[in-house]
């Protein structure tokens, strides 16, 4: 479907990443977050988290490097962007478990803010 003025791009995951099926009934201990990761959101995040990939500059995905983010961002609300995809992000919340997001939420923190 068309919308006059609008272009709309297929950037989102459509179906269940390989992994996520794998890894759905783990605890989050036991997901492979930064195999998760690379799978799911590098391609506009990018491996390091700092968004300068194609995609991430097209749709201006979040640089989780940024201190400043890091620090005023709660893992709730890290978790929720995730499931409901703000922006142009797709969400998660359907093929992703629990589990999976509460893994993705702490690897996401684990990316070191560069000044």
């Amino acid at each position: 479907m068309l919308i006059p003025g609008i272009l709309i791009f297929g950037f989102g995951c459509q179906s269940k990443p390989a992994l996520a099926i794998r890894e759905a009934s783990y605890p989050k201990d036991q997901v492979d977050a930064r195999a998760l990761f690379a799978e799911s959101c590098a391609k506009c995040h990018g491996i390091d988290g700092r968004a300068k990939t194609f995609r991430g500059r097209l749709l201006d995905a979040r640089n989780f490097t940024n201190a400043k983010w890091q620090t005023a961002s709660t893992d709730p609300e890290i978790a929720s962007a995730i499931k409901t995809g703000p922006k142009m992000m797709p969400a998660f919340g359907g093929k992703l478990s629990q589990s999976e997001i509460e893994a993705l939420v702490a690897y996401v923190r684990s990316f070191k803010p560069v000044p």
